[in-house]
């Protein structure tokens, strides 16, 4: 498994130069659910990219835009976000130093100013294996032991958002999980996130999540996602279609 690891993380460290320095984008913030609470609020959840934006050279965290873009994004959904929220913002990282500065960029803010909310990371790898090429015996034992051997732990780390989002605060809550291109990662959380809570097929997860990257997403979160789907089917016995998108279309 170490090898497993050590060779998503060479293929991540690659791909990093490809993708790191992105900056906020309104086409990637997408409302994805909303919960409403026995105390009267209602929290949100919400995907996108990195909330940063350069200013005379300089990169700063983004928040009057981020709120700018959740605003009009839930207004094109019919939902009118609350007047005052507090936003607890996860990126969804590799680990490499690559990502460092980002990182800063939102704890230095959050620090700063923690009546607006709070930051965390979540290391984010996805899998190498396939379970397209494993026989049906294998994918059906793998995939109830899930959490024993994913280092995403999507069993674990999906509900836990969840919870977050059914958490009763003084403000209404806002959960923003969003990576570098908002492409990737987070198109493994929340394709696993609309598979489980959402009645997402595999494929239309997928299909939701290509359409806000433009394009397919990285394969190994491709798989890792596409695994979780299995583990529902298997694990919670829920009546779910994991049949991949085709390769090419």
């Amino acid at each position: 498994m170490k090898i497993i690891l050590n060779l998503i993380i060479l293929i991540l460290s690659i791909s990093i130069v490809l993708i790191n320095g992105d900056y906020l984008e309104y086409k990637k913030v997408h409302l994805v659910d909303q919960v409403s609470l026995s105390n009267g609020n209602t929290n949100y959840i919400f995907r996108g990219n990195e909330p940063k934006i350069l200013v005379n050279g300089e990169n700063y965290f983004a928040y009057e835009e981020l709120i700018k873009c959740m605003v009009n994004n839930s207004l094109t959904t019919g939902v009118k976000l609350p007047p005052q929220f507090i936003i607890v913002d996860i990126k969804l990282i590799y680990g490499l130093k690559d990502e460092e500065s980002d990182i800063e960029l939102e704890q230095t803010f959050f620090n700063a100013n923690p009546q607006f909310g709070e930051f965390g990371t979540n290391v984010t790898l996805g899998d190498l294996w396939d379970p397209n090429f494993l026989p049906e015996h294998d994918v059906k034992s793998w995939a109830l032991n899930l959490s024993d051997w994913q280092h995403d732990n999507l069993p674990y780390r999906i509900p836990f958002y969840r919870n977050i989002l059914n958490s009763e605060n003084d403000l209404p809550l806002v959960l923003y999980i969003h990576c570098e291109c908002g492409c990737d990662r987070t198109g493994e959380v929340f394709a696993s996130y609309a598979m489980k809570y959402l009645g997402y097929s595999f494929k239309e997860a997928m299909e939701w999540d290509y359409s806000i990257a433009g394009r397919r997403i990285m394969i190994n979160h491709q798989f890792a996602a596409q695994w979780y789907c299995y583990y529902l089917q298997v694990a919670e016995g829920m009546t779910i279609d994991c049949s991949a998108p085709p390769l090419f279309e």
